[in-house]
């Protein structure tokens, strides 16, 4: 009888003893197709998910559905999220906006520990009954956005593609950097030597492309290191704002597409120095003269594409793709950026005769310029979470 007492204490301070199971965690991952931080956040929580098989999770794809399209609107008026993006990961009731590689994993850590050491609400879960769902905004449509002064912007027509071409031909009728072209093709025109005329001309566009493709490579490699952060999304957006009211104003105010950013002191400063280079005996010299000179003047022209270049590289980073494939659309880009300046160039060559681009064109470019950027600068402001 006492035996039998004993083993039943026994058995009931070994039952008192034996850790609880485990609280079943649910992480509810917000996230949209195209969208790298996404995949980096589902990657993190999968790695979390193989050492704790007790944490569930929600993947909430946002555009095909307009049930979770409006699940995403309720919970970013419920967290009071200002500057509601994806990836948002929501457990509980805390959550991590955006993915950053140095702080959302143990983030994300934290939140299911903070999930199991007391009771937890999860309030995706609540919304998602049918009494909270009828607090949502309404269904509205996930492919277009009414934006200011614009009207209704269809979003899926912003084709990475498109945009690379459109940016980049914008962008490649700078009248600051072209004037530098003229000047150099009017000095070369006055060379004797055919092949030395090729290779300076050549050489300067080379430079060109060489120092656009390093400034726009380590950018895109800044954005991608940063991953989502609001504050430098909402800096693009302000930027690109900023840069379509001044093409704008370009367009209204300086029909003929004059440089005004280089003084005309500078300007002779640089004429002076490009007839230098151009006149120097050693062509290996005066190769790696105006090769110097491009990328000089091509830096500090770079303020007169007013943020082009940096919107580009923005909108680039928030598509999901191998890292090849981000090179390649900085290839297409410097490839149509620099096609105009090619075509200048050749047809002065053969034809021997200067080739002036037109006022005309670099208007155009303007108004194009400026409908396209404010557009993407409003919808980096006001509905970030159409970017990825």
């Amino acid at each position: 009888m006492r035996l039998s007492c004993l083993a039943g204490i026994l058995l009931l301070l070994l039952t008192a003893l034996r850790p609880a199971p485990a609280q079943d965690v649910t992480a509810h991952v917000f996230w949209q197709e195209g969208c790298p931080y996404c995949q980096a956040a589902k990657t993190a929580l999968d790695r979390l998910q193989m050492a704790d098989p007790d944490l569930h999770i929600d993947l909430v794809e946002l555009g095909p559905s307009r049930e979770n399209n409006d699940l995403f609107r309720a919970t970013v008026e419920l967290l009071e999220l200002r500057t509601p993006a994806v990836p948002l990961v929501v457990i509980g009731t805390a959550h991590e906006l955006g993915f950053s590689q140095s702080r959302s994993p143990q983030r994300y850590a934290e939140m299911i520990a903070l999930c199991r050491d007391a009771p937890c609400q999860d309030i995706v879960a609540d919304l998602r009954a049918p009494q909270a769902n009828a607090m949502t905004t309404g269904p509205g449509d996930p492919e277009t956005v009414t934006l200011p002064l614009l009207g209704e912007v269809d979003v899926r027509g912003l084709s990475l593609p498109l945009l690379t071409i459109v940016l980049a031909g914008v962008d490649g009728f700078n009248p600051c950097a072209m004037w530098v072209l003229a000047l150099l093709i009017g000095l070369l025109l006055g060379v004797r030597d055919s092949r030395r005329m090729w290779i300076l001309g050549l050489v300067f566009l080379g430079a060109t492309g060489a120092m656009y493709f390093a400034v726009m490579s380590a950018w895109l490699n800044v954005v991608l290191w940063l991953g989502a952060v609001a504050w430098l999304r909402l800096g693009i957006g302000a930027l690109a704002l900023a840069a379509g009211a001044y093409y704008l104003r370009e367009f209204w105010t300086n029909p003929e597409g004059v440089c005004r950013i280089t003084p005309g002191g500078g300007r002779k400063r640089i004429s002076d120095a490009f007839r230098r280079m151009v006149e120097q005996p050693s062509l290996p010299v005066a190769a790696l003269g105006v090769g110097a000179l491009a990328v000089a003047v091509n830096l500090v022209e770079l303020v007169c594409s007013a943020g082009v270049p940096a919107v580009y590289t923005q909108m680039l980073s928030m598509h999901d793709l191998p890292q090849a494939a981000y090179y390649g659309y900085l290839g297409l880009y410097l490839a149509v950026f620099l096609l105009d300046d090619a075509a200048l160039f050749v047809i002065a060559m053969i034809t021997l005769r200067a080739v002036a681009a037109t006022g005309r064109y670099a208007r155009i470019s303007h108004l194009i310029g400026g409908v396209v950027l404010l557009g993407l600068g409003a919808v980096m402001v006001f509905r970030p979470d159409l970017l990825a």
